[in-house]
């Protein structure tokens, strides 16, 4: 998802490596570039703010640093008026012997004459979705970014000038929040309007639009944590706590955790110049990691033409798949080389020989059968680069430098959980793949062994068998507004929420299929904020599943919060509603979730709201524990019958056995996509706990691990490291691919909590109180065990994918075996 919480580098340079490209409105991409050059040009730490840069009088220089041109003023009416490429690939001369100074494009837009930025600065209510225009939005927010910049550099200098017992929060951090609160509400709204509502253009124009100022708005964001002047004053003001508040006191804490964690509080020249090498080389081969999987992406496709090879498969996935997205339902389809389609077309193709090869091409991408686009060598360099930034920083390891303020806290608590799981898990799995294996060969004639391109297919399909649930016909009992109105229904009553429909009241929508919520307390009245939901997919609608806070509650504005939630729900026709399949259902349920824990966040800054990723000083290993905790709503049967409804068809309702059955039949088609997560968990956790890569080769780890954990052979091409991006290609990311499982165990620890309490309502307050309330005000460790009183427990994660045997299935299995 796109929020002004993009990683960022230690040396920031890989904004200087993208050549951008002309846009739809034609002057963005040369105002970025020409951004790009001053920014690199003028600042170490800091830069000339742009308002000043039209003014200020640029020096000759005895160094041969800067040399003006001489035609600097006639040329900068001309280069506003054309499009400015700037490659920032050329090659550097044998001898640099000056610089050209190029000025940005300024967007011409102020408060006067620009509605959407009216509406931000005047502090009205609602944001301008309807009445303000893609242009005026985007340019809008444009203009205000390049201001908070100006105003960043001008509170600096500021600050250097300021004596140490003048120093209070009010005159050091607050001037910057309250241009940071109007400039994320504009670009949180831009990009909702961008996702949901936006002209039709060229996809990659799209693309290169958001991603620029996407850069530009994160950049911006973290600009002050670099500044020493701000670093000095704002440890002052942490290790004094004079006339702080709680939320005060949090935020400079995380401020300084990541300050120190991205080694932004190294100012010695030699460190700087070490940091920087090795953040270089970073940078660098991450680019080729990513490239190499970009490049790959479309060398194999895999078309499907009858429709009853992919009989099975939801219209969701249909549409993921379709060549012509306004023929999904006819075909014909494909699956490319990206995760995207990939796992679905794995899941629902039914002809063996064609997943066979596609797999085989998915886990060679980008590998050794690939001369140029081989990334074997570039996962090294990333090993041994990342090894040197972190040992420069103090820790002995990539892990522990990436978990060190993370829940988890430390690789040996991962390793622990990972090997709790692991000694439950693999037993089950192993003893399941009889079951895989005689239902293959009784009902797809696979007689031979199964191999790894089986699985995913035939472990949804046995589940489905098995428990005689039919998840197309399930869909009936699942048309969208119902069940959101029913899901609404029961999250309120555990948490005394009350959510009420007001999108009658005048409110602008960036689409007309859209609704708001006004959501407030029942008991104590107090109102939490409201609610934007977007539910349906749809030709000019971009992305998938998304949440996003628009902006927090301000009472010196008297703003309330306003939350965007975006939703890929399948459109209704004309003949009936839009149904939700059970993936979709999971997909409604977390990002609810999501919505009610930004909404339910007391916390007045928004860096503190919840545990954002992928931020080296949130805990965002938590992040997704209550989202998780409503998606596991689909594996408790009265939960799930509760939000169902009639069938659209036979209007009879879903019967706690049939509700028994789904939920039966998605955990267990789950276990080995589960069983996968806990390979990659290992693997991401052991390349990167070793104090010494050249202890192990990548490809001798992965042999090995692979042969531990599967039961088949491991294909003589499988080189899957060599393009599994969450690993290697996204810098924060590494070592935490435990993540996903780590919320399941804390989301199903709760749920055990509300069972043997058996009274949801009473936990449920307990939960929004000690948890969901504290936002990131508190680390989430110590805020789950104010909830519980006890650290977090592996059993119901362990009893959820490896129950313990009932009767009925002991005699099954003995029959099996006596078979």
């Amino acid at each position: 998802m796109f929020r002004y919480d993009t990683p960022i580098t230690l040396s920031s340079r890989a904004f200087l490596h993208y050549l951008p490209v002309p846009s739809i409105f034609g002057v963005y991409s040369s105002l970025f570039a020409s951004l790009a050059c001053n920014r690199s040009m003028f600042r170490s730490t800091s830069r000339i703010p742009i308002g000043k840069l039209l003014t200020r009088r640029i020096h000759h220089q005895t160094n041969g640093l800067i040399i003006p041109s001489k035609n600097v003023r006639n040329s900068l009416h001309k280069q506003q008026k054309r499009q400015i490429l700037f490659k920032m690939g050329n090659e550097t001369p044998a001898r640099v012997v000056g610089y050209y100074v190029v000025f940005p494009v300024i967007p011409e837009e102020t408060v006067e004459n620009n509605c959407f930025m009216y509406n931000i600065a005047k502090s009205e209510d609602w944001p301008k979705l309807a009445t303000a225009e893609p242009r005026e939005m985007y340019e809008g927010t444009v203009r205000m970014l390049m201001d908070y910049g100006a105003t960043v550099m001008e509170h600096m200098e500021h600050l250097a000038t300021l004596p140490p017992e003048e120093r209070k929060f009010e005159n050091v951090v607050d001037p910057l929040l309250t241009e940071e609160y109007e400039v994320n509400f504009a670009f949180q709204t831009l990009v909702l309007k961008m996702l949901t509502d936006w002209p039709d253009c060229n996809r990659k124009l799209f693309d290169a639009d958001l991603h620029h100022i996407k850069i530009m708005c994160a950049r911006d964001q973290m600009e002050k944590l670099t500044n020493k002047e701000f670093q000095d004053a704002i440890k002052q003001l942490y290790e004094s706590k004079d006339g702080l508040s709680e939320w005060q006191s949090r935020l400079l804490e995380w401020y300084l955790l990541e300050i120190k964690a991205s080694g932004l509080d190294k100012h010695d020249d030699k460190t700087r110049k070490v940091l920087g090498s090795w953040s270089k080389f970073v940078d660098e081969y991450r680019s080729k990691y990513i490239t190499g999987v970009m490049s790959t992406n479309d060398q194999q496709t895999f078309v499907v033409n009858d429709p009853k090879i992919i009989k099975d498969a939801p219209p969701h996935v249909l549409q993921k798949l379709a060549i012509d997205e306004q023929n999904w339902e006819s075909g014909p389809w494909r699956g490319r080389m990206t995760p995207h389609t990939i796992y679905p077309f794995m899941q629902y193709c039914g002809d063996r020989q064609l997943r066979a090869t596609a797999w085989e091409k998915w886990t060679s991408k980008a590998g050794f059968d690939h001369d140029f686009y081989n990334n074997s060598i570039n996962i090294e360099e990333l090993r041994h680069n990342n090894e040197g930034l972190a040992k420069t920083l103090g820790y002995t390891s990539v892990a522990e430098h990436r978990l060190a303020n993370k829940m988890a806290a430390s690789p040996d608590t991962v390793r622990g959980f990972i090997n709790a799981l692991t000694r439950r898990i693999r037993p089950v799995v192993i003893d399941r793949m009889e079951s895989w294996s005689a239902w293959a060969a009784r009902c797809e004639m696979i007689t031979g062994e199964l191999q790894a391109y089986d699985m995913p297919y035939v472990c949804r399909k046995e589940a489905e068998h098995h428990y005689d649930v039919n998840p197309l016909d399930l869909m009936n009992h699942f048309p969208f507004w119902p069940t959101f109105q029913n899901i609404i229904g029961v999250v309120g009553h555990i948490f005394n929420l009350e959510f009420k429909d007001v999108t009658d009241k005048g409110y602008e929508k960036a689409h007309a299929d859209a609704r708001i919520y006004s959501v407030g307390d029942k008991f104590s009245g107090q109102h939490y904020g409201r609610l934007y939901i977007d539910p349906y997919d749809r030709q000019n609608k971009r992305g998938g599943w998304n949440v996003m806070l628009a902006r927090p509650e301000s009472k010196e504005r008297g703003l309330d919060k306003i939350v965007y939630f975006i939703g890929s729900a399948i459109a209704p026709t004309s003949t009936g509603p839009s149904l939700l399949h059970h993936q979709q259902l999971q997909q409604l349920l977390f990002h609810f979730g999501r919505s009610v824990q930004l909404l339910l966040s007391q916390s007045p800054y928004r860096d503190i709201a919840i545990p954002w990723s992928p931020f080296y000083a949130s805990d965002w290993d938590a992040a997704d524990m209550f989202p998780t905790f409503l998606q596991m709503f689909v594996t408790k049967p009265n939960l799930l019958a509760t939000i169902s409804s009639p069938h659209i068809v036979t209007n009879k309702p879903l019967s706690e056995e049939h509700a028994n059955s789904v939920a039966l039949t998605i955990s267990r088609a789950s276990l080995w996509d589960t069983y996968r997560t806990l390979f990659w968990s290992d693997f991401d956790l052991s390349i990167y706990e070793m104090e010494d890569r050249k202890q192990k080769f990548w490809l001798d780890m992965y042999k090995q691990m692979y042969e531990e954990y599967f039961p088949f052979k491991r294909a003589k091409n499988d080189y899957q490291p060599c393009s599994f991006t969450p690993i290697f290609a996204l810098q924060p990311h590494m070592s935490m691919y435990y993540r996903k499982l780590w919320a399941e165990m804390l989301a199903l620890d709760i749920h055990e909590t509300f069972d043997e309490e058996d009274n949801e309502v009473q936990t449920g307050e307990r939960l929004k109180t000690t948890i969901l309330n504290r936002g990131s005000g508190d680390v989430a460790k110590e805020l789950f065990k104010r909830f519980q009183g006890r650290n977090p427990s592996v059993g119901a994660i362990c009893d959820h994918y490896a129950p313990p045997m009932t009767i009925q299935e002991g005699i099954e299995m003995s029959e099996n075996q006596r078979r």
